[in-house]
């Protein structure tokens, strides 16, 4: 069944309810906006993974007075999965007690309950970068524009951070997994499938070192790929990618992947030989 005009309703004031409550410290109140085991990901702040009520209350207080004073929420878009659960996203705006602002996103996952729509999961991500880092990107804005994507599962999304003429490699792949795929449509169509044919997503990226070389536009990346939902539950994924991109696009991307730790996530068994 389809969201309902009533469950869109509630959505939009459980999404809209967040930043009431928050600047009026009501923050006892949290079980109204979010379920007791929420996962709440603001890797993007450098503060890691936060899980459970008491988790955000805390960081909450210890942040003090860095907290904004104003959390103003619009353009909320809610996907809906079926009846009981939907994706939803929008835009907050963080006026801080100086005057200064900044701009993030909310993804959130929500899910109908005994006591109404809560908040399961959201993952919060700064706005840094003017039109999503289109105009003039480095290779810097483009990763940020790939790891979006990748967590939207947004196959337009690839389309267009892909340069018609990219080529990505998989050094370390799989048996079965190309190990080389050229050109925008073969990547892209790729990934659509996979993303299709398996239960695992991706939830966040942790960036552990970030080398520039020699060449402006290619940077070395040390990151965690964090996902969810295959046999393995939550699953931290090391790998290291050689990023090329010009003129706002990837055109050369190398994921040296750690087999063993994407064999645990995705259930796969590796046979030597």
């Amino acid at each position: 069944m389809a969201l309902s005009a009533q469950d869109r309703l509630d959505i939009t004031d459980l999404i809209s309810r967040h930043g009431h409550l928050c600047d009026a410290g009501e923050l006892e109140r949290m079980d109204e906006l979010f379920t007791s085991d929420i996962v709440l990901d603001v890797h993007d702040f450098g503060l890691g993974t936060l899980t459970g009520l008491d988790a955000i209350r805390e960081a909450s207080l210890a942040m003090g007075p860095a907290n904004p004073v104003g959390h103003h929420v619009t353009n909320i878009v809610i996907t809906g999965i079926d009846d009981h659960s939907a994706r939803v996203r929008s835009k907050s705006l963080g006026v801080h007690a100086d005057g200064t602002a900044g701009s993030a996103t909310y993804d959130d996952d929500v899910a109908r309950g005994a006591d109404g729509w809560r908040i399961t999961r959201r993952t919060i991500r700064a706005r840094r970068t003017p039109l999503g880092g289109r105009t003039g990107a480095g290779p810097r804005e483009v990763l940020d524009r790939f790891r979006t994507v990748v967590l939207e599962q947004s196959v337009e999304g690839l389309r267009e951070v892909y340069a018609a003429d990219a080529v990505q490699e998989f050094p370390f792949a799989f048996p079965g997994v190309p190990t080389r795929l050229e050109g925008r449509d073969a990547i892209v169509d790729w990934i659509a499938a996979l993303w299709a044919s398996s239960p695992l997503r991706f939830t966040g990226f942790r960036t552990l070192a970030l080398h520039p070389t020699t060449a402006p536009d290619t940077i070395i990346v040390e990151q965690e790929s964090l996902t969810t939902g295959g046999p393995a539950g939550d699953v931290a994924l090391p790998n290291i990618m050689v990023f090329t991109a010009r003129g706002g696009q990837i055109v050369h991307l190398r994921d040296y992947v750690n087999v063993l730790a994407a064999a645990e996530a995705t259930g796969r068994e590796l046979h030597a030989g």
